[in-house]
């Protein structure tokens, strides 16, 4: 016999894909027994309907593609959908765009906009993005010998040696 929760996960899941967690929390929601939700997302999971690991991955993929954000802030995106910290970092660690050019198309987004922000507003802004400290400060450098105001001095020094 098929319970009625089931059906009612089957109907959520045909609009969209939705972690463990999420749809045993939309289930009991709508009232459901909590014996019956846990069975329906059982028989989800074993019918292969639900996925944590299959949502962890797509909604890197996604992310990586429309923004420019840090591990650290989809791993958290993706903990607070219900999915476990360890998938969520295994499928962060296999995302295609490396952090590094993430964190870099960043901060020249955050300069084409605002061009004379100073280097500690940006890496306040870099690290709400969620990249990490060390890369934020590698990245920072990088820009500051290549444009900054020391720039000038060391491009002088190069010349004048020549």
């Amino acid at each position: 016999m098929t319970s009625s929760a089931y059906v009612a996960a089957l109907r959520m899941l045909t609009t969209r894909r939705l972690t463990e967690a999420a749809l045993f929390a939309r289930l009991e929601r709508k009232g459901y027994p909590e014996d019956e939700v846990g069975a329906a997302v059982t028989r989800c999971k074993a019918e292969r309907f639900l996925d944590d690991r299959l949502f962890a991955q797509l909604h890197v993929e996604s992310a990586l593609e429309r923004r420019n954000v840090g591990d650290r802030r989809i791993v958290a995106e993706l903990v607070r959908k219900g999915v476990d910290p360890d998938a969520a970092r295994a499928a962060v660690s296999s995302g295609q765009r490396p952090e590094r050019e993430r964190a870099q198309a960043a901060l020249e987004r955050m300069l084409r906009v605002e061009p004379g922000r100073g280097y500690a507003s940006l890496a306040r802004a870099l690290e709400r993005l969620g990249f990490h400290t060390p890369l934020i400060y590698e990245v920072l450098r990088r820009h500051a010998a290549q444009f900054g105001p020391l720039a000038e001095l060391a491009e002088e020094a190069s010349s004048a040696e020549e």
